[in-house]
């Protein structure tokens, strides 16, 4: 007997006939409902990027570049703008004042470095303020003085040097001393803290002589030191101040400079002579005083119209 008979046979027998023909069925069923035609009115997504679509129409979108209108009633106003705040007008001047050592003038130019607008609000009493820091006021373009014309390092037999001599006087003026006469004292004679020794030999520079007590601050060149200075050198353009030595200190009394140094011409050698030898008789009475040692090394020469500075000699050639 064959293997289906045989499996049919214990099947019939063992009452499991229905079993087996439910599974015959099925296995011939599926398939054909496999194979079967899907319906149409599925609609599957597209596979772009674009959205699901049901198949209704959208609302158009429309896109503006420009800034809509709003319809909101009232004024506009920026937010970060405090409110009810009052702001009072200021304007502050300020006042430079230039005085000019060789004519002892004084210039006075005015700016204004700040504004602020005021607004005045509410019914009370006080008010709130409101202003502007102040600013610097603007550069006013101003024309240098000319550059003091330098004098000759020589003079001929018919000329002399002649100083120009600005300095500070205790009311806060300028003093201005054209020309000034030689052996002149500084500041003045109830208060000699300076002499005028001559022009040095070569018209750059004016000796002063510094009397004993008297500190000298500035631009210019001490002999022998800066410490214990007893010849001060000064060029045209510079600036000295002198102190008055004290116990506790120095006390300020006064700033002078050298204006110009020049050459006046006379009609004759004799005429320029005498005015090369013409010097203060007080300045000369206060040297011929004076414990200072470095004097001796400057001599004036009436014949060269200036001062000889001696260390710069050689004995012997």
């Amino acid at each position: 007997m064959s293997v289906p008979r045989n499996m049919l046979k214990e099947l019939v027998d063992r009452k499991l006939w229905p079993i087996a023909l439910v599974l015959v069925i099925a296995l011939v069923a599926v398939p054909v409902l496999l194979t079967k035609k899907a319906p149409t009115d599925i609609v599957t997504p597209p596979s772009g990027p674009l959205p699901y679509s049901s198949g209704k129409t959208l609302p158009a979108i429309s896109v503006q570049t420009a800034p809509g209108n709003s319809n909101l009633a009232g004024k506009g106003r920026n937010p970060f703008t405090p409110q009810h705040v009052a702001t009072t007008s200021t304007t502050a001047t300020v006042a430079s004042v230039t005085t000019t050592p060789a004519t002892g003038t004084t210039t006075t130019s005015t700016g204004t470095t700040g504004t602020s607008s005021a607004n005045s609000g509410g019914s009370g009493t006080g008010a709130s303020t409101t202003t502007t820091p102040a600013t610097p006021p603007a550069p006013t373009s101003t024309t240098p003085a000319p550059a003091p014309k330098p004098a000759p390092t020589g003079l001929t037999a018919t000329q002399a040097y002649q100083v120009s001599l600005a300095i500070t006087t205790h009311d806060g003026g300028v003093n201005t001393i054209d020309p000034l006469k030689r052996l002149s004292i500084l500041p003045s004679k109830q208060q000699p803290m300076l002499v005028e020794l001559g022009v040095l030999q070569g018209g750059h520079s004016v000796l002063f002589v510094v009397e004993p007590g008297t500190v000298v601050s500035g631009a210019g060149t001490c002999t022998p030191g800066p410490i214990d200075c007893e010849i001060l050198s000064l060029n045209p353009g510079q600036t000295e101040g002198i102190s008055k030595q004290t116990a506790s200190g120095s006390t300020p009394v006064a700033l002078f400079s050298v204006n110009s140094i020049s050459a006046d011409q006379f009609p004759s050698a004799a005429a320029a002579n005498k005015a090369r030898e013409t010097a203060s008789d007080v300045g000369r009475q206060l040297l011929n005083r004076t414990p200072l040692s470095s004097i001796s090394l400057f001599q004036y020469d009436p014949s060269v119209g200036a001062v000889v500075d001696l260390r710069n000699l050689t004995v012997g050639g």
